[in-house]
């Protein structure tokens, strides 16, 4: 059962309740929940309608010749011909439908060929989910036979030119060609999408990890400076987890360590918060918005949770595994750096230990919480 959701970008990612991450990116998170309801409808009704071919786009101003390219395309029973007569149809048909593939015409009623995949390219770059492996095979279809045509229409974006009158064994051949590209094109983004997540979770707690802290500190630094809003930051460290590691074995170690990553992360209840394993015993929290009564209280919340876990430590300040814990709380300017912050924190952290571990310290505050030893 999921139990948290954190917004990235436009995608959505859900944290199930072992702590495993999943990304979503379908449109929820960026609409409404009727809009969603309908969406969903609406390409429900679409993939029935469809059965869940992949699209290909013919935009032909001829509608004599989009019913040959249509007839010529249903030998191939894996796709979905759609046609459309002109470039600003074809526009709203590529942002509605996603195809596979389009089929263009150089010559159209409204907008010129190359103006509509100048534009289609445009869209990919400047999509919320652009990534580098975002793409639609484009094919004109002209009657210029010059090498110039062919070589403006490739400068344009296209992938691949067909003089008309075009022969059906050429296009089919083709469109085979194309969609085999596609698909391998798609696998190939699923696979970089489940790798780049995987690489933003620590293996062993199953929390984000240090290369996740750092991409969503500096991400929540630039929002910081410019809505002029605080921004916090924990820094924590299990205490003489050296001494348990050489007491109980490494592999009680790592229990110890899965368990209290644990307890930090439940302790954090806004999606916006986010805890992540820093290096080795050591723990760090973003929190955006939070002034230093808000981070502190929020440090005192972690460090009662994973104190409450009574995990056994002979060596430990009470008897059981604790954590310290460094606050750090400002508001970012452009001429300081998030690594200010994260270096007020760390000093918070010595201080806590200093002063007898198990307790939370505030960066420029000479008050502690927690048990004194």
């Amino acid at each position: 059962m999921a139990d948290k959701g954190e917004l990235i970008g436009h995608d959505v990612r859900v944290r199930w309740q072992d702590r495993r991450y999943f990304t979503c990116s379908p449109p929820f998170g960026i609409i409404g929940r009727r809009q969603m309801i309908h969406w969903s409808r609406d390409k429900n009704e679409r993939d029935m309608s469809q059965n869940n071919k992949p699209v290909v786009l013919v935009v032909e101003p001829s509608a004599a010749n989009q019913a040959l390219i249509c007839e010529c395309l249903g030998q191939l029973h894996d796709v979905q011909p759609e046609a459309v007569g002109g470039g600003e149809a074809a526009l709203r048909c590529y942002r509605a439908l996603a195809p596979a593939l389009v089929l263009l015409d150089t010559t159209l009623p409204d907008l010129d060929g190359l103006e509509v995949a100048r534009r289609i390219r445009a869209l990919e770059k400047s999509s919320e989910r652009a990534d580098l492996l975002a793409w639609t095979p484009i094919v004109f279809l002209s009657s210029a036979t010059d090498d110039e045509a062919l070589a403006r229409g490739i400068m344009a974006g296209g992938d691949d030119y067909l003089t008309k009158p075009i022969s059906e064994i050429v296009l089919l051949a083709k469109v085979r060609a194309m969609l085999r590209i596609t698909t391998m094109r798609e696998a190939l983004r699923d696979a970089h999408r489940l790798l780049t997540e995987m690489s933003y979770v620590d293996g062993l707690t199953h929390i984000p990890n240090r290369r996740r802290f750092d991409d969503v500190m500096a991400s929540e630094w630039r929002r910081a400076i410019r809505q002029r809003t605080p921004l916090g930051v924990i820094v924590c460290d299990v205490d003489r987890f050296k001494q348990y590691n050489d007491h109980y074995g490494h592999q009680a170690g790592d229990r110890c360590l899965e368990a209290v990553a644990g307890a930090l992360h439940d302790s954090l209840f806004r999606i916006e918060d986010m805890v992540a394993r820093y290096g080795g015993e050591e723990f760090a929290a973003v929190l955006p918005g939070d002034d230093v009564q808000g981070a502190a209280a929020v440090a005192e919340r972690m460090r009662l949770s994973v104190e409450s876990l009574r995990i056994p430590h002979d060596e430990g300040v009470a008897g059981f595994v604790t954590c310290s814990f460094g606050v750090a709380t400002g508001i970012p300017g452009s001429e300081g750096a998030a690594a200010d912050l994260l270096r007020a924190a760390d000093e918070a952290l010595y201080a806590a230990k200093k002063a007898g571990r198990n307790r939370v310290a505030v960066s420029g505050s000479r008050h502690s919480t927690g048990i004194a030893v």
